[in-house]
């Protein structure tokens, strides 16, 4: 009974220490949470991750899809045209989780928009960073391991669309994407000055060159309050952009009562040991606490194993007192009661056993089922794109066959009027030479 007891306040005290580890996560993003709340879901998965999710989310979606770009004195900044694009484009990193999609990590650091670039002499594309990316002031931006963005994530479109206030509606179809990627050379330029981090991505005179409009810079207008925000902003004759930037402490604010958070019992299929944003290293720091009560854990474990021995001599001891205490006649039934009780701990040893081994089992399960999803969708990306591959070889293929039957029925046409113009030679002379005779038979029979 005394060690059920036990067991139990380890349960409910963890479980205590879980939940707010979980609250204080969610309020360091106090502003954050308060704004998004409305447009989406946010979730806790069960590494610890905090994350939001748009709850409108059409299947070819991707962040910085729907809005435009604007040249400003930070950089090309993203205007988006979405709900909750003055939070989640200037603030934090975009992922997409193999099982629900794409999902925003909070960060604390403002931008004119957080992407990554690819052009060549036709196209320009951006891409989200991912929540791998770290920006410093002295190396800009930084990558925590090696990663590439998918083809498949990015936006190409002609130079010429590149400012378009309807830029979505130039996109490059995804059966072309792969080709554009292939051909194009990555670049990202983010710099720091005046206490603002700046995007400068591909210089804006090339992209004046190349598209052949004049690209006018624009001023951006802080504002503190979201509602402040208005379309009228987005008039091409407007010079000022207003754009949401609170103040650290605002976005700090732990002042949130009424979470809504979603658990997920599952990993993100992001590495978040990896994450250098936001308040990862506070959640490194939670990781060893939880570090810490495991070995706390097992060693209470351990403890009450030595203490369960202890009592159990002791009360081996006071048995054989007994023993010799009640005589000869009480033998065999504290024998019997003895042996009883040692089977039941036993039993009780056995049932621990069994239960931590499936366990065991449904976690290695979890894990094997998680590495095969992660294999069928790398293989069926493959599949796409060798398919994508050979049909791009078939249709050149195609090309060059029409190419080379043009070019032969031009060959065959010359030969034939080659071998036809003697012919016809012939036959004009052939005709010049009855109507001269036909002409001198006429003057003879005329004379």
């Amino acid at each position: 009974m005394k060690q059920l007891m036990i067991v139990l306040m380890l349960l409910v005290g963890f479980t205590t220490f879980t939940e707010a580890k979980s609250s204080k996560q969610i309020n360091a993003y106090g502003s954050f949470y308060s704004h998004l709340a409305p447009y989406g879901v946010w979730m806790e998965f069960d590494d610890g991750l905090v994350a939001w999710r748009p709850t409108i989310m059409r299947r070819s979606w991707a962040p910085y899809s729907m809005g435009r770009w604007i040249w400003t004195e930070y950089g090309w900044y993203w205007d988006s045209y979405e709900s909750f694009g003055y939070i989640t484009y200037h603030y934090g990193r975009w992922f997409y989780d193999d099982y629900y999609g794409w999902i925003w990590i909070p960060d604390y650091d403002w931008a004119p928009a957080w992407v990554e670039w690819r052009y060549d002499d036709s196209y320009i594309g951006w891409a989200p960073l991912p929540p791998y990316a770290v920006f410093s002031v002295n190396l800009g931006i930084h990558f925590t391991f090696d990663y590439v963005t998918p083809y498949n994530h990015w936006h190409f479109v002609n130079y010429n669309y590149m400012c378009d206030p309807y830029v979505y509606n130039h996109y490059v179809g995804s059966k072309y994407k792969y080709r554009i990627f292939s051909k194009t050379k990555y670049r990202n330029d983010y710099g720091y000055s005046n206490g603002r981090i700046i995007n400068r991505g591909l210089d804006v005179s090339e992209v004046r060159s190349r598209s052949g409009q004049d690209i006018r810079q624009r001023n951006l207008q802080q504002v503190s309050d979201p509602r402040e925000l208005t379309r009228k902003d987005r008039d091409r004759n407007n010079d000022v952009v207003r754009t949401f930037i609170p103040s650290r402490e605002e976005l700090r604010k732990d002042n949130v009562r009424d979470l809504d958070v979603r658990k997920i019992e599952r990993r993100s299929s992001l590495e978040t040991s990896r994450l250098q944003i936001g308040d990862r290293k506070d959640s490194r720091e939670d990781v060893d606490i939880g570090k810490r009560n495991d070995d706390s854990r097992n060693i209470v474990k351990e403890r009450e194993t030595k203490q369960y021995d202890i009592e159990e001599k002791r009360r081996v001891t006071d048995e054989n007192r007994n023993l010799n205490d009640a005589g000869k006649n009480n033998v065999n039934e504290i024998e019997k009661k003895r042996t009883q009780e040692r089977m039941d701990a036993e039993r009780k040893q056995k049932e621990i056993r069994i239960i931590n081994e499936r366990q065991k089992k449904e976690s290695s399960t979890f894990e094997n089922q998680n590495r095969r999803n992660n294999v069928n969708n790398s293989r069926i990306e493959e599949k796409q794109v060798s398919k994508e591959r050979n049909v791009q070889i078939q249709r050149e293929q195609n090309e060059v066959k029409v190419e080379r039957k043009i070019e032969s029925n031009k060959t065959e046409n010359r030969n034939y009027n080659r071998n036809e113009e003697p012919k016809r030679t012939d036959s004009r002379n052939t005709d010049q030479r009855i109507n001269q005779e036909k002409k001198t038979s006429e003057r003879t029979k005329t004379r």
